[in-house]
């Protein structure tokens, strides 16, 4: 059978199609105009839908023939924002700017990139200008309360909110975000109201339904948290924040493998630019295959209390790879070299760009190039154990702890103890170093230890709470008579080492549910932890933290009620040391 000759468009055809993108304005890159009004309808029918991956390439083709057209550059940078390549975004929108100067699109997009790369001052100027252009537009006062919550003006943002919510009383966004601020000024309690009529407007909005699920998270309804965190994953399944909701929920009710597949959404790029960062290594990640032989690279995230839990892994691949490397917080880099003497151990260092976070380990990814130190995989340290920790029981603590303090240290720490007295040591730490709004719920304050008084003459409390605290401590004594010993030339969140060597020769560490106590109980210390709501890290409930060697929970009854857990906490002081 003869080949089907293929058939070319007449000359003359192409010719008055030429002549026609001509009038038209348009770059000839050999589509029809027809071809290109499909291709334009396309992408802007995937990126209505926010299927942005599908979206880009038709963008891209349209943006091809049509590269001055205000809508597709707009519509191109919020494309590329949502994917995570703000850098790119960037670029587009400079090239707006100078064609077309600073329309009401452009400024859209812009604001959305300010919100994301928390430049929220910039974000403030751009809602305000945008409102005075547009002001019967209510996602211009959203995103001007968004901006306001960024740059910590509660009260400015709420006020607003309760004075334009007359004028749009149907828009559910309106009612999210004011219940958002209302929780963290006024309380969970105070935003639910706020939440449900949220709902009522719009009740298959995933951002609703997330913001709803962390609110009920903290109430302590868990169940409640979790069903309202599956519908917003249902309403959009590539949403990173109800899927992390989720994660810690099933993780707390024992069920493993289901967390960790919604967990690993916490390094999706789409997150805030403080959230999350890019590896500038390109190793293949590790999936779970056999170490034997291999060289494997752990590489850090999140905060070093986070770096710490996941770490106490780190010596179960470290028996099992032939080569171990560790990129870690540089605080932990002589702590983990003395713990694992025969791995690479390496500070990471940042750069930001464009609002993303690259994070590189300079001398070990060049001795991957070099050839020096092949490295088989690398994955970053919250992932470690996911391949391992597929039930509750394969949680496993090590005997004496992960981590080792150092015996000089030790040494000076108990001299320093003996001078105060032969009393046993209880190390106190209450909150977070880190309280913002949103997570003042979680702890208690100074104010709240009045119970330990009961026990103040039988034990020496130890400060291992780092920030300024001197305040702190002197409320403590004033308050409650309760004298509460700090070293003033240890600095608690630069020297790492010091914590664990004043852990490590106390008696009880207590601690809230903070770095101070994964430092703890790294080092196998006996830590009892407070808490005002249910921890996931128990992984599977209970009062006892499964990896740890000596760890337990104080966690409030149905009702925050510090004093109680105080009291409960001073109880439990007293029977552990036989007070």
């Amino acid at each position: 059978m003869a080949a089907k000759k293929h058939k070319t468009r007449p000359k003359k055809v192409r010719n008055r199609q030429k002549t026609k993108m001509e009038k038209l304005g348009l770059v000839d890159t050999g589509m029809t105009v027809g071809e290109l009004r499909r291709t334009l309808k396309l992408g802007q029918d995937y990126a209505q839908k926010e299927e942005w991956e599908t979206a880009l390439p038709y963008l891209l083709k349209a943006w091809d023939a049509m590269p001055d057209d205000i809508s597709i550059l707009t519509i191109l940078s919020h494309c590329l924002a949502q994917l995570g390549v703000r850098d790119k975004a960037v670029m587009v929108l400079e090239r707006t700017l100078s064609i077309h100067g600073a329309t009401p699109e452009i400024m859209g997009v812009m604001l959305n990139l300010a919100l994301e790369m928390a430049m929220y001052s910039v974000a403030i100027k751009l809602c305000l200008t945008l409102i005075e252009v547009q002001p019967d537009n209510p996602n211009h006062y959203v995103n001007l309360a968004t901006a306001y919550t960024g740059a910590e003006k509660l009260d400015e943002s709420i006020d607003m909110l309760q004075s334009v919510l007359p004028l749009f009383p149907e828009d559910s966004n309106l009612w999210n975000v004011l219940a958002t601020q209302v929780r963290s000024r006024d309380g969970v309690e105070a935003s639910e109201v706020f939440f449900e009529e949220a709902l009522r407007l719009a009740p298959t909005d995933f951002k609703i339904l997330s913001n709803y699920g962390q609110t009920m998270l903290m109430k302590g309804d868990w169940d409640k948290a979790l069903e309202l965190d599956l519908r917003a994953i249902e309403a959009n399944p590539k949403s990173p924040e109800p899927r992390l909701g989720a994660a810690q929920l099933l993780f707390y009710q024992g069920r493993m493998k289901e967390a960790w597949e919604h967990y690993e959404y916490r390094l999706d790029t789409r997150r805030r630019s403080n959230q999350t960062q890019i590896y500038t290594h390109k190793i293949p990640i590790w999936e779970g295959q056999a170490l034997e032989g291999k060289t494997l690279m752990v590489t850090a995230e999140q905060g070093i209390g986070d770096e710490i839990m996941f770490g106490n892994f780190l010596p179960f691949v470290y028996e099992r790879a032939e080569k171990l490397v560790i990129g870690c917080d540089y605080r932990l880099v002589d702590i983990y070299k003395r713990r694992f003497p025969d791995a690479h151990v390496e500070r990471y260092i940042d750069k930001t760009v464009s609002g993303y976070r690259y994070r590189n380990f300079a001398v070990a990814e060049n001795l991957h190039k070099e050839g020096k130190m092949p490295i088989d995989y690398a994955i970053p340290v919250c992932s470690l154990p996911k391949f391992d920790w597929q039930e509750t029981s394969d949680l496993k603590p090590h005997p004496d702890g992960f981590l080792k303090a150092d015996p000089e240290r030790v040494s000076d720490i108990k001299a320093r103890f003996k001078a105060i007295s032969d009393k046993p040591k209880v190390a106190l730490a209450w909150r977070s170093g880190l309280m913002t709004a949103e997570r003042t719920y979680i702890y208690g304050t100074v104010e709240d230890m009045g119970p330990l008084k009961a026990i103040a003459d039988k034990v020496d409390f130890i400060n291992i709470q780092y920030g300024e605290t001197a305040q702190e401590i002197e409320t403590i004594k004033k308050l409650h008579g309760i004298t509460v010993h700090n070293f003033e030339d240890i600095n608690l969140k630069m020297d790492i080492e010091a914590n664990l060597a004043i852990m490590d020769s106390c008696d009880l560490v207590v601690s809230s549910c903070s770095a101070p106590g994964q430092f703890s109980m790294a080092v196998g210390a006996p830590t009892v932890l407070m808490a005002a709501s249910k921890q996931w890290s128990v992984f599977g409930g209970g009062d006892t933290i499964p990896f740890a060697r000596d760890g337990e929970l104080v966690l409030a009854r149905d009702t925050v009620d510090w004093n109680d857990i105080m009291t409960r906490v001073t109880n439990r002081i007293s029977e552990r040391l036989t007070l």
